[in-house]
């Protein structure tokens, strides 16, 4: 079945394998050091400059993959639980362009790490203080978290998608808030792959569906 340039299936795969991707990188970015707002990764520039500038691009590249996975998710439904689909998929859309802000952030700091370091510190510890610096960030988190939130009740809804991906959307929000310690990346890291991975596992089965049913209609 066509839909704009491409074929439904083919957008739905691309979808599919974006999430699952974008899941993976997600999970790995858990575990690498602070992006922003810590005076630590300068540390961590100065000591580990490849390991810091891997998961500052690590970030990119599951913000880009982010893109073709939640516009593929609109696919996902007609009718019933589609505005909400929507509603959802472009909210996370929204929020995750804040991601971009994490990382161009992480790459300015880089940069501050070869300058002396006590104004750095100075300077930076300013900003973290300043109350407009949380607002990019906390628009990241729930923007992204809601939308993903609303996205798979409106699967739901249309009967595209198992309940358990709203327990995972609802834990991938609360998730959010819970100071865990070193319990924090491994819970995360579950919630993601539950979320993320759930959701490229859907497009990809809808997306042999797509295709299934345009091999009946071709064979009539």
């Amino acid at each position: 079945m066509q839909h704009g340039l491409f074929p439904r299936s083919f957008v739905l795969t691309i979808g599919g394998f974006c999430f699952i991707a974008s899941a993976i990188l997600q999970t790995i970015s858990l575990f690498g050091p602070p992006l922003a707002g810590d005076v630590e990764f300068l540390d961590w520039v100065v000591e580990q400059p490849g390991y810091t500038l891997f998961f500052t691009f690590n970030v990119l590249a599951f913000t880009i993959l982010n893109v073709p996975a939640f516009l593929g998710a609109t696919h996902l439904v007609r009718g019933r639980g589609e505005k909400l689909t929507y509603i959802g998929a472009i909210t996370s859309l929204v929020g995750n362009f804040f991601f971009v802000i994490l990382a161009t952030e992480a790459l300015i700091q880089r940069g501050m790490a070869t300058l002396e370091r006590e104004p750095m510190l100075a300077l930076l510890q300013w900003i973290f203080d300043t109350p407009v610096y949380f607002l990019p960030h906390l628009l990241l988190f729930l923007l992204t978290s809601i939308g993903l939130l609303l996205l798979t009740i409106g699967l739901n809804r249309a009967r595209k998608a198992p309940a358990w991906l709203i327990y995972a959307g609802a834990a991938n929000l609360i998730a959010g808030f819970l100071e865990l310690g070193p319990a924090q990346a491994y819970v995360q890291s579950a919630v993601m792959i539950a979320l993320f991975g759930g959701l490229g596992w859907l497009s990809l089965k809808r997306s042999r569906e797509a295709d299934a049913v345009v091999q009946m209609q071709q064979a009539v």
